[in-house]
């Protein structure tokens, strides 16, 4: 599959480790995403949403203040990010746990280390759907 160029959709990364944003970056830079805005944690994310419109939102599930389950709601309540693909990223493995966030709306789950065959087939399907 050849490299998708100059992708004009604005994705907002909310991770707290430095590294794993770092990865998710360079993945996306990869995909030819360039317009990323970065928050340490959920907190930080909504104040980026009342900020900036979004085409995307990759979200860690556990991380300090507010996690990503807490944002994801929190967001969805103010209305943030309606229509806006909510894509979770979490070591967390567990079935039911994994299944607790997909109930609660998020459109989608991927499991760390992240992958970029992996994050770019999740990523089209919420970007770009099939008709």
């Amino acid at each position: 599959m050849a490299e998708v160029k100059n992708r004009p959709d604005t994705i907002l990364i909310v991770e707290d480790d430095e590294a794993s944003s770092t990865i998710i970056v360079r993945l996306l830079n990869q995909m030819g995403f360039s317009k990323i805005i970065q928050a340490e944690n959920g907190n930080i994310g909504l104040n980026k949403l009342y900020l900036n419109q979004v085409s995307m939102v990759i979200s860690d599930w556990r991380m300090p203040d507010m996690d990503g389950l807490e944002f994801y709601k929190k967001a969805n309540q103010e209305k943030l990010i309606d229509g806006v693909p909510f894509l979770m990223v979490s070591a967390e493995n567990e079935r039911a746990r994994v299944a607790e966030v997909l109930k609660a709306g998020v459109d989608d789950y991927i499991l760390k280390p992240v992958d970029l065959k992996i994050l770019r087939g999740k990523i089209e399907k919420l970007l770009d759907p099939p008709c």
